[in-house]
């Protein structure tokens, strides 16, 4: 059986769905029976039914994940947890469809983050939104190169003191040559600027082994499922 951390998740969770929230441009979660709901409205994936408290209380899973299933719209089922084999089992038993490769729910000290910068031919751009009264902001990273409009992008999310990263991609010809790295420095940086202390994301399974390398650790891992077609 895999065991990341014992930890409570809740507290964590809502913290990352806000910042994700507010980097995906979402209306606010709203929370009940034990998950936040997310409504996203897009094709194949209307909303999105985010567990809270999957290992504590698996009937409230069971029950969640049996709802997914009979939907009448397509809606996606995300658990983070410390049981993922138990997790995997009580889904499929409710008939819902798993992703596979879980991803990962990770969290990182960001007063001890490295922050790698961009180097020649590479050069950094960075955005800032202000988009919400008090501490939030939502920060836009590009690597360019001559002749090549974005070599690598991501988000980050400032709420209050976290940071929540979003989106980090390198395209296909410019991987391999720490560009990511390079764009979670830039954003790492401006956020601690404005008073940033922790890191929250969801990693796939790819780009675990670039976060680890960053100082970040696993909290749980991630589930996600849906109706089967």
């Amino acid at each position: 059986m895999s065991r990341t951390s014992t930890e409570p998740l809740a507290p964590l969770i809502r913290r990352w769905q806000r910042g994700w929230g507010l980097a995906s441009a979402l209306a606010p979660a709203e929370e009940s029976d034990g998950a936040l709901h997310v409504d996203l409205g897009r094709p194949g994936r209307k909303s999105e039914r985010i567990v809270l408290d999957a290992d504590q209380y698996p009937e409230r899973l069971r029950a969640l994940a049996a709802r997914v299933a009979a939907a009448a719209e397509p809606d996606w089922l995300t658990v983070p947890t410390n049981d993922p084999e138990r997790t995997v089992r009580l889904v499929r038993d409710a008939g819902l469809m798993v992703d596979p490769g879980h991803e990962t729910f990770m969290s990182a000290d960001l007063t001890a983050h490295p922050a790698p910068g961009a180097w020649a031919p590479y050069t950094a751009r960075l955005s800032e939104e202000h988009v919400v009264a008090g501490r939030a902001a939502v920060f836009r990273a590009h690597l360019a190169a001559p002749g090549v409009t974005r070599a690598a992008s991501g988000i980050g999310a400032l709420v209050d003191t976290d940071l929540v990263v979003h989106a980090i991609r390198t395209e296909p010809d410019h991987r391999r040559r720490g560009l990511g790295s390079a764009v979670m420095g830039a954003l790492t940086e401006r956020a601690r600027e404005h008073g940033a202390k922790e890191g929250l994301l969801v990693s796939t399974a790819q780009g675990r082994e670039m976060y680890t390398r960053l100082g970040w650790r696993v909290r749980a891992s991630v589930v996600v499922a849906r109706r089967a077609p």
